[in-house]
C-alpha cells in the first residue's frame, strides 16, 4: 500500500496528484520487466553518488535518472515514468525523513544493486539517533533478492552490519578494500580533481570536475557498479571524467578575486566536518573564511552537533568564523570556549553576513558558505555574485 504518510509536506489539494502518480508509476513499471533499477541511499553523498554512477553507466547502457533537486517523493514515481521501453537501467535515490518512508519507496519499486553511501546523525528529529536513521535506511538492503547485489562501504560500520541483513552478493568499496578497485595520486584545485585508477593491473587517469577528497568515495561506489554491469575500466573511467558536480554541493566559483565555495543546499554534521576539510585544503597561502548555518532536523543531538562543529573549527587554522541565525551561533560559542585562533563573527542573517564580508574578504580569500537548506545561505553567494564585476565559475552547471 501507499504510505499517505509520505505526502505530509504537500499542499491537500496536491495529494490526490501526487497519490495518482505514484500508483500509475507503479503500474507503469511492470511494462519495464528487463530495466534493472540501482537505488541508492545512505546519510551523505547520495546527489553525487547518483550522478557519477549516471555517467560511468552512460558510456555503455541506456540509463535514466532523476532531477537532483527534487524530493524523493516526487523524484522515485517521476524518474519511473521517464523510462522508455529501450531504456536499460534506472537510478533511484532513495532519501528518508521520518520512519516508514523506505517502505512507501520499497511497495513501489525495489532495487536490483544497492549502494549504501554512509550512515551517520540525519533528521534525527524523527528518527531519534542514529540507529534510527540506519534501521530505515538498511531496508534498502534487506529487500534486495538473492540475485541482487548490495553495494557497501567498507569505511563505514553501519555498513558492515547490513551485510550480515542480506542473501545478495555483497560488493565492497572503498580505500581498504583488498584486491578492489584503487583510486591513488589524488591532487585537487578549484578547476577539480585529478588521479588515477587501478584494477587488478589495469590503470587509466581521471580527470574529476570534483573537489572535496572525500567525494571519492562517490567514485569508489560509482566504479563498483560499472564492474558490476561489466564496464570495462576505460570506459569507468571516461564516465567519472565526464561528471557534473550537483549544483550549490561543494561547488567551487571565482568571484572577481575571491574564491568561495558554495555548499549551501543542505547541511548534516559529517558533511560540515568534511567540507571544512576541503577548506582548509583548498585555502593554502588564502584567508580562510567559514560562513556556517544551521543544521537542521537533528532533534536532541542539535546542540551537542553543532557544538561539535565549533571544536572542529577551534582545531583548525580557519582565519574567521561567521555563522548566521540563532541555532548556528552554538558553532562559534564553542569555538569561542575552546580558545579557537580566529576571528568569529555571529550575525543574524544573510544581509548582515554581506555587510560583514565586505570588510573582511580581500583578493585572498577562500569562502566556504554552508547550511541547511532552510538557512537560505544560497543568498549569501548570490550577494557575493552581484557585487563582482567578473564572474569565472569553475561548475558546468548553471547556479540558481
Amino acid at each position: 500500500m501507499v504510505n499517505i504518510g509520505v505526502y505530509r509536506e504537500v499542499k491537500g489539494w496536491k495529494k490526490p496528484l501526487h497519490f495518482s502518480r505514484t500508483l500509475f508509476a507503479k503500474a507503469y513499471l511492470k511494462l519495464l520487466p528487463k530495466i534493472e533499477i540501482i537505488g541508492i541511499t545512505g546519510s551523505v553523498g547520495k546527489t553525487l553518488t547518483q550522478n557519477v554512477i549516471y555517467s560511468v553507466l552512460s558510456q555503455k547502457y541506456k540509463t535514466v535518472v532523476g532531477d537532483e533537486n527534487l524530493d524523493p517523493t516526487f523524484r522515485i514515481p517521476q524518474t519511473i515514468l521517464k523510462a522508455k521501453p529501450w531504456d536499460q537501467k534506472l537510478i533511484l535515490e532513495y532519501g528518508i525523513e521520518h520512519p516508514g518512508d523506505m517502505d512507501h519507496y520499497l511497495n513501489l519499486v525495489k532495487p536490483n544493486i544497492a549502494v549504501v553511501t554512509a550512515i551517520s546523525p540525519t533528521h534525527t528529529k524523527y528518527l531519534k539517533n542514529v540507529e534510527g536513521v540506519f534501521r530505515e535506511k538498511s531496508k534498502l538492503v534487506t529487500a534486495l533478492a538473492k540475485s541482487g547485489y548490495a553495494v557497501l562501504n567498507a569505511q563505514d560500520q553501519y555498513c558492515h552490519k547490513m551485510a550480515s541483513m542480506t542473501s545478495s552478493k555483497i560488493w565492497w568499496y572503498g580505500p581498504s578494500v583488498k584486491n578492489g578497485l584503487k583510486i591513488t595520486n589524488f591532487r585537487q584545485n578549484l578547476n577539480g580533481s585529478r588521479f588515477n585508477i587501478d584494477y587488478l593491473g589495469q590503470k587509466s587517469t581521471v580527470k574529476w570536475k570534483i573537489i572535496g577528497r572525500h567525494q571519492l568515495m562517490s567514485a569508489y561506489a560509482a566504479a563498483t557498479v560499472g564492474l558490476i554491469c561489466k564496464m570495462s575500466l576505460q570506459q569507468i573511467s571516461r564516465g567519472l571524467s565526464k561528471v557534473k558536480s550537483p549544483i550549490h554541493r561543494l561547488t567551487p566559483i571565482v568571484v572577481g578575486k575571491t574564491s568561495i565555495i558554495d555548499d549551501t543546499y543542505n547541511s548534516s554534521p559529517n558533511a560540515v566536518l568534511e567540507a571544512i576539510d576541503t577548506l582548509i585544503d583548498l585555502g593554502k597561502n588564502k584567508q580562510k573564511i567559514a560562513i556556517l548555518g544551521e543544521m537542521k532536523d537533528l532533534g536532541r543531538f542539535s546542540n551537542n552537533k553543532h557544538k561539535m562543529v565549533g571544536e572542529k573549527i577551534a582545531s583548525s587554522n580557519v582565519d574567521y568564523l561567521m555563522t548566521v541565525g540563532l541555532v548556528a551561533g552554538q558553532i562559534a560559542d564553542a569555538a569561542k570556549n575552546v580558545n579557537f585562533g580566529g576571528k568569529i563573527l555571529k550575525v543574524a542573517s544573510t544581509h548582515q553576513a554581506l555587510e560583514k564580508l565586505e570588510t573582511i574578504a580581500t583578493g585572498k580569500s577562500l569562502i566556504l558558505v554552508k547550511g541547511s537548506r532552510h538557512a537560505h545561505l544560497e543568498r549569501v553567494v548570490q550577494g557575493l555574485m552581484h557585487q563582482s564585476t567578473k564572474i569565472d565559475c569553475y561548475h558546468c552547471g548553471k547556479l540558481r
